[in-house]
């Protein structure tokens, strides 16, 4: 592979790498500039909280699918190609939101908006192909500090222009996907030749059917009834198509998702941890924000935050996970994978549980979500680096999709029940009664209690053959 022979980031990679983070500062943005500007734009558009729920429900859920698909397609047709078309999707999605912000057009440029979880992928594949794997890591860290520091001032740069009117705010994901294209259009090709393999059909359309179904139930449950036809077969589709899904990845030999990794123990419970935590902290962002907008003299509850305070005060949770995702490698080389997992899911479970308490102070909020942030940065580190280690070399990019996955599943998963609970605590105007947002942080609590007993579940492992290499995130290995 060229370039496996020196971890230099050498004049042309490192000229790659300025349009990858430029790719990525579009990623972060995409990924929170709604959260400030959706309870706005409901008020703009009349739509209710828990409408405004959905927009996120749908967006997690076209993540979950595309997560393994664009990963695929890039294998096959080249990265740098599949990359452009993510990107487009975004671009196209976020200027569908801006021109026409509607609840039919929102909810559409959000599915668009899920393909930035092809992004980090088909670069990492990219930065192998032209630098090797040394190098390719340091590339990576790059590009994940790229991510977080958009991600972070994402909602900052929204709630600003989105002040006087929270519609303005959308062209703030206009203009980074505008930036993510010029890119990419400049970004040198460095792909092998592709193969032009085809995945299994018949296992995207189970998992596609399958996530939809079950996030279909969960979301509209209290709407429809939990024992009407509506709710009973939309989540027994579900569960019988993601139930035959792995069957039908089984039977290919260009599978999306490779199951038979799931055999693996360490694997099995890192994915439990990953998708509780990611069901809590990922899941219960649009909740969090409509909480902090909602005007407290005729809802009873809430702050009336604009646009613009909602993304300073989000900033708390973001900052939260940035140190806890810095210091997590410390923490698995001194106190071990399972403490280290165990506290991410004790954090999230104090905050959340916190935040169903004590829910009327402004400062006691962003102090209970910074919790949430710590739970959030510990597993978005700590699962990467712990699933890649688990596997030998060859099987490391197989690791890291599952734990994308499984990432995107249990948000999807937490974004539907939470908006299932607000539902639920709604009257016919559509105002959300507080017990809906208490019901919801309850939820998330229990993700945490969960993450945290099942990673007790995670056994000590010695070092397998080929597993010397660190995870594709680059972040210092365990010393198990």
């Amino acid at each position: 592979m060229p370039g496996s022979a020196s971890s230099r980031l050498v004049g042309p990679v490192r000229t790659l790498l300025v349009s990858m983070v430029l790719v990525e500062v579009t990623s972060g943005f995409t990924q929170q500039y709604l959260s400030p500007l959706l309870p706005g734009i409901g008020v703009r558009s009349g739509i209710t909280s828990a409408q405004i729920s959905w927009i996120y429900v749908v967006q997690t859920v076209s993540m979950a699918v595309l997560t393994p698909v664009l990963s695929r397609l890039g294998d096959s047709h080249g990265y740098r190609r599949i990359l452009r078309l993510s990107v487009g999707m975004v671009t196209v999605g976020s200027l569908l939101m801006a021109l026409w912000p509607t609840l039919p057009l929102l909810l559409l440029g959000a599915v668009l908006q899920g393909g930035v979880v092809g992004f980090m992928p088909l670069m990492i594949g990219i930065l192998r192909n032209r630098a090797g794997d040394e190098a390719s890591r340091r590339g990576i860290g790059i590009l994940v500090g790229a991510l977080l520091l958009a991600t972070g001032f994402g909602g900052i740069v929204a709630g600003v222009f989105g002040a006087s009117d929270a519609r303005h705010g959308l062209w703030v994901g206009v203009a980074a996907g505008v930036l993510g294209l010029v890119a990419c259009v400049v970004m040198p090709d460095a792909d092998t030749r592709p193969s032009a393999e085809r995945f299994s059909v018949t296992a995207f359309g189970l998992l596609t059917v399958g996530l939809a179904g079950v996030v279909l139930a969960l979301s509209q449950g209290s709407a429809w009834g939990w024992t009407s036809a509506a709710t009973l077969l939309s989540g027994a589709v579900g569960l019988a198509a993601l139930a035959l899904w792995p069957y039908a990845e089984l039977r290919t030999d260009r599978p999306m998702v490779d199951v038979r990794v799931f055999r693996n123990r360490r694997i099995a419970v890192l994915s439990v941890v990953t998708f509780f935590l990611a069901f809590s902290t990922l899941g219960s962002i649009v909740v969090n924000a409509t909480f902090l907008a909602a005007d407290p003299a005729s809802g009873g509850y809430g702050f009336g935050l604009d646009s613009d305070a909602i993304g300073w005060a989000l900033l708390a949770f973001i900052a939260a996970g940035i140190a806890a995702s810095s210091l997590t490698p410390f923490a698995l080389r001194r106190i071990g994978d399972r403490a280290t997992l165990l506290a991410g899911g004790v954090a999230t479970a104090i905050g959340f549980a916190g935040l169903a308490l004590a829910h009327d102070d402004l400062t006691v909020f962003l102090i209970l979500t910074a919790f949430n942030g710590i739970g959030l940065g510990v597993f978005e580190s700590a699962t990467r680096a712990l699933s890649v280690e688990a596997v030998p070399q060859d099987d490391t990019a197989i690791a890291a999709g599952i734990n994308e996955l499984v990432l995107s599943l249990g948000a999807a998963v937490g974004a539907a029940a939470l908006s299932a609970a607000l539902a639920a605590h709604s009257d016919v105007t559509g105002h959300v009664a507080t017990g809906g947002y208490t019901t919801g942080w309850w939820m998330c609590c229990a993700g945490g209690v969960l993450a945290g007993i099942s990673a007790l579940l995670l056994r000590r492992q010695s070092p397998l053959p080929g597993t010397e290499v660190p995870a594709p995130v680059p972040q210092p290995t365990s010393s198990y």
